[in-house]
């Protein structure tokens, strides 16, 4: 036998010289849904919005925003329960509801209404003092 001293597998890496694949295969197992077209909204939010536009250009008029402000403030508050297209409008007629009435209200206390009651004093309906 001969001093020389054998290798030991564990101490030297072993050397791959070739590699194959033997097949790679792919299963379909389902599809992926079609792309919807996004939403147009509801109705009733296109009537929120258009109410709460219609009450802040005739809220300076005597007040005349008032009532259609408060329809669009049901209405719009119906329309949130819908889908986030409809919701934004919603919000925005609310927001713009809102502000109507208040303008309303403070034309018809501050402008309206002392106009009337000139008119009444002076037709003498109504007795100053």
């Amino acid at each position: 036998m001969s001093d020389q001293v054998q290798p030991s597998d564990k101490d030297t890496p072993e050397t791959i010289t070739e590699v194959s694949v033997s097949e790679i295969s792919l299963e379909r197992t389902g599809t992926l849904p079609k792309p919807t077209e996004p939403k147009a909204g509801s109705t009733v939010s296109r009537v929120a919005l258009g109410l709460g536009v219609f009450s802040i250009l005739f809220a300076p008029v005597f007040g005349v925003g008032a009532l259609p402000a408060i329809v669009g403030i049901i209405v719009g508050h119906i329309a949130k329960r819908g889908d986030p297209v409809s919701r934004i409008r919603a919000s925005i007629g609310l927001g713009l509801s809102y502000v109507a009435v208040v303008v309303s209200t403070a034309i018809l206390v501050l402008v309206a209404l002392p106009i009337v009651l000139a008119f009444l004093v002076s037709t003498g309906f109504v007795l100053s003092d």
